[in-house]
């Protein structure tokens, strides 16, 4: 009998056992599934029962001009917001020293004295909806009023420091800076360029709940927690320098005005490094309030607006034809004021007739601004060797400046140009090019020939010399025959007393998609540089429809003078002419400061 109740008992002791072991397997299945399967999925629901994530923005880094001078800036400011389930939940222990409003209606009272909003519009959105954890009530308040709304003490009122982007120059330089949106992300100009620096990376902070209660939503005091650092943006610091950029758009729109013109353009530049020093454009916008302007007043004109540039871009075909050895060793062209290229005319503006040039050299032809010469000149280099030295010059292809939207221009390979287009390009018609490209251009002959790097960001890198483009001789005779363009040739206008200046004027007809050139729309301008003897600035303006006169030696030589003269005194540049020539220009005797009206 006790041998069978003991086989009995260990019988029941197996089936007890094994059913333990099985039931201990579940467990351990259960905990693997909720543990390691399904562990997001519970990590999840904890965090939105115990907690709430919220963004901690960074500050966006500081744009600065050469001197250190702030252009984009950040203000500290405060944004309100609500998260209406915790707001209205009445479950849970209160952690606020006053009762807490219980209704859309009773928060609005409280807060709309506050934030200067009508009392309706606060309760409609503060009303709970579906999913709602944080709803925007002011993207902007100071910091006394932030304090005085967190003394409100309501549970799901959220008070967070914003940082605002600021321009405290205007619309000083706000096409190169550009702006950023609402969203805080760069939307033109620098800003956009180099917004992945500028922006840094937002971090991240939990603000832990009781989790008491099944549907308690109150924030515990002390809890929030930063989950994730945010990283401030890195600075950036510009080769611009606000005093000449002052100086160069407010000359520009002394001359856009003066003009009755669409718009304009103004470029300094440092011929020896490429360092841009100052990219006006007008018509200009602030970027403190940039959706007010259109949108054509955003962009920076100098980098994307391509144009046709007269005789600006003779100097180009000379260079090309020193250093080919083509009609460059005193051969010359008797100009009669037109000349003929198969069944097209090419005419010299205002010298027909008596007027008529004449026999002149190469020099002559960039001094007098000979267009029949010049086309006479390029049809002798042929278009191959004219194309190759205008790839030499940078032209048809981008600079590599650091901003968004810049045009490489049109240059169309010489196998398709005919005769005529060839002899066209040659004075300047039938090519398109930026401010920024021809101004580069102009560099290299200022500083003895050698190519330059546009740029706005200011690296020791980025100021390194280029390589060799262009003879030193060629270099030399070109500042000499530029220098007589502005003492007894077509840019008298940009003299400037007591200093030796070198440039040229450009005039020319504007083309119209699909239509053609059409009488009536021009754009003047004047490319050159300062000192001769060392020159340390080179400038460019361009005067986009003129409506009074168009040509580039009447309503743009006087807006490179002023430009350069004031930005030469502020840079402390001394005079390169002898006190003899300062003394008689100062008399009003034979100088070369308003000997004439000027043509090209």
């Amino acid at each position: 009998m006790q041998r069978a109740d003991g086989r009995q008992l260990a019988k029941r002791s197996k089936v007890w056992s094994a059913i333990a072991m099985a039931l201990f397997a579940l467990l351990v299945a259960r905990l693997f599934s909720v543990q390691v399967l399904q562990h997001e999925h519970f990590a999840r629901l904890a965090e939105e029962s115990q907690g709430r994530t919220w963004p901690l923005p960074a500050p966006r880094g500081y744009i600065y001009d050469r001197n250190g001078t702030p252009l984009a800036l950040n203000l500290k400011v405060f944004s309100v917001a609500a998260d209406p389930e915790t707001m209205f939940h009445s479950d849970g222990p209160e952690y606020t020293s006053n009762p807490n409003p219980r209704t859309p209606e009773e928060v609005a009272a409280k807060l709309a004295p506050l934030l200067h909003m009508p009392q309706e519009e606060l309760a409609r959105k503060l009303t709970p909806n579906k999913g709602d954890q944080h709803v925007l009530l002011c993207d902007s308040v100071d910091e006394p009023m932030a304090q005085a709304i967190r003394d409100l003490d309501i549970k799901g009122l959220i008070v967070r420091t914003e940082w605002r982007r600021a321009y405290p120059h205007g619309s000083v330089a706000a096409a190169l800076t550009g702006f950023v949106g609402k969203d805080g992300a760069g939307l033109a100009g620098i800003e956009a360029a180099r917004n992945d620096d500028l922006a840094g990376r937002a971090g991240e902070m939990l603000v832990v709940l009781d989790g008491r209660l099944p549907r308690s939503r109150d924030q515990i005091p002390g809890r929030s927690v930063i989950t994730k650092e945010m990283v401030p943006g890195e600075s950036v610091t510009l080769t611009i320098d606000i005093a000449i950029q002052a100086i160069a758009e407010e000359e520009l729109a002394k001359a856009v005005e003066s003009a009755r013109a669409k718009g304009g353009t103004a470029v300094v530049m440092d011929p020896r490094t490429g360092e841009i020093l100052a990219l006006a454009t007008q018509p200009g916008f602030d970027p403190n309030e940039f959706a007010r302007y259109p949108r054509d007043t955003w962009v920076s004109h100098a980098i994307s607006s391509p144009y046709e540039p007269g005789s600006t871009f003779k100097v180009i075909t000379a260079c090309a034809a020193i250093e080919e050895g083509v009609m460059s060793h005193g051969e010359t062209y008797d100009c009669q004021g037109e000349r003929r290229v198969g069944k097209h005319t090419i005419t010299c503006a205002l010298h027909g007739g008596e007027r008529a040039h004449g026999v002149v050299d190469l020099d002559q032809m960039v001094v007098e601004s000979c267009n029949g010469g010049l086309a006479t000149v390029g049809l002798a280099l042929g278009a191959d060797r004219l194309y190759k030295w205008m790839k030499r010059f940078g032209f048809g292809e981008k600079t590599g400046i650091e901003l968004a939207g810049e045009s490489p221009g049109l240059v169309s390979p010489p196998d398709t140009w005919p005769r005529i287009q060839l002899a066209n390009i040659a004075f300047g018609q039938g090519v398109s090019v930026t401010p920024v490209q021809l101004l580069a251009a102009y560099c290299a002959i200022a500083n003895g020939g050698r190519q330059v790097h546009p740029h706005v960001i200011k690296t020791p890198e980025a100021a390194q010399p280029g390589k060799r483009i262009l003879s030193p001789s060629t270099a030399a005779r070109m500042r000499r025959v530029l220098e007589r363009v502005v003492t007894e040739g077509t840019g008298q206008q940009a003299a400037i007393p007591g200093r030796r200046v070198a440039g040229k004027t450009g005039t020319a007809q504007k083309p119209l998609p699909g239509v053609g050139f059409r009488s009536g729309l021009y754009i003047g301008s004047f490319v050159g540089f300062a000192p001769v003897s060392d020159p340390r600035i080179a400038v460019a303006v361009v005067i986009d429809e003129p409506k009074a006169a168009h040509y580039g030696g009447v309503v743009a030589a006087p807006a490179f003078s002023a430009i350069c003269e004031r930005t030469l005194a502020y840079l402390r540049v001394p005079p390169d002419m002898a006190p003899d020539t300062v003394l008689e220009q100062a008399r009003g005797g034979e100088a070369v400061v308003g000997a004439g009206p000027g043509r090209g």
